[in-house]
């Protein structure tokens, strides 16, 4: 049995988690976490009740949603709510693969993931790992119809997205920089927003002055303890590894 007071504590640490995501070993609240066995017990016993986990490191405790049955997984329409920018469902689609591409390009061994928490992924970059991507995977398609199907992407919709709607980016009037904040329409700005929920979360630095998106070690952790178990996340690196491979083969030849 627990006493009321390890229940009050493991109450105030999830609830704290359900708003913060992520709490850092320093805060006051998550020393009770860390130095009691019954109050993680308590917290993850809530979590799981809600289809959520929980995991620590020695730098911070992690709330993340389960990837089945979750009383907390965010529909389109919540999403849609909370980010302007996917007023419709292509854009959605299209902000999941940005995001997928973004961490395949980050999730390597520790020593490049230094140079990535050093210098970051420029935005022309990851603009360009993205239009190479989304043009392999409609060439796949054109030579199997089933490959979008398989993959459960909706390909034609982001890829004509991409492609036809969308500008290479804009520049302030007055400055004559880059603006991804203030614009719309164009493949930067696009970048800005699909990258939005890890911004929120503390998991990225989105240098928007020096177009530069800087992984930061909550985002490792994230990788590591959550998004390596994850089937459906790992099928999806590994074919967009593949896909890079392909291309960058076929340049050199």
């Amino acid at each position: 049995m627990y006493s009321i007071e390890e229940i009050r504590k493991g109450a105030q640490v999830f609830f704290a988690l359900l708003k913060n995501k992520i709490l850092p070993y320093s805060d006051s609240i998550a020393q009770d976490y860390y130095n009691s066995v019954e109050v993680r017990e308590i917290v993850k016993d809530m979590a799981q009740e809600g289809g959520l986990r929980v995991f620590e490191t020695r730098e911070n405790i992690h709330l993340v949603t389960s990837p089945h049955g979750s009383m907390f997984a965010n529909s389109y329409t919540q999403m849609r709510e909370k980010y302007k920018a996917l007023e419709r469902k292509k854009y959605f689609y299209l902000a999941n693969i940005i995001i997928c591409i973004y961490l395949a390009e980050v999730d390597m061994e520790s020593y490049i993931r230094i140079r990535w928490e050093e210098q970051g992924v420029s935005y022309a970059k990851l603009e360009d790992i993205v239009t190479k991507t989304l043009e392999s995977w409609m060439k796949r398609q054109s030579e199997n119809q089933e490959f979008a199907k398989d993959w459960g992407i909706a390909l034609e919709q982001i890829y004509d997205l991409w492609m036809n709607e969308f500008s290479l980016y804009k520049e302030n009037q007055i400055t004559g920089r880059i603006d991804v904040v203030n614009t719309k329409g164009t493949r930067y700005s696009f970048i800005h927003e699909a990258l939005k929920p890890l911004t929120d979360q503390g998991l990225i630095y989105d240098n928007t002055r020096e177009l530069k998106i800087i992984p930061r070690n909550e985002l490792y952790e994230r990788l590591d303890y959550h998004y390596h178990s994850q089937e459906r996340y790992m099928q999806i690196k590994e074919m967009i590894r593949k896909t890079r491979e392909e291309e960058n083969n076929a340049e050199n030849e």
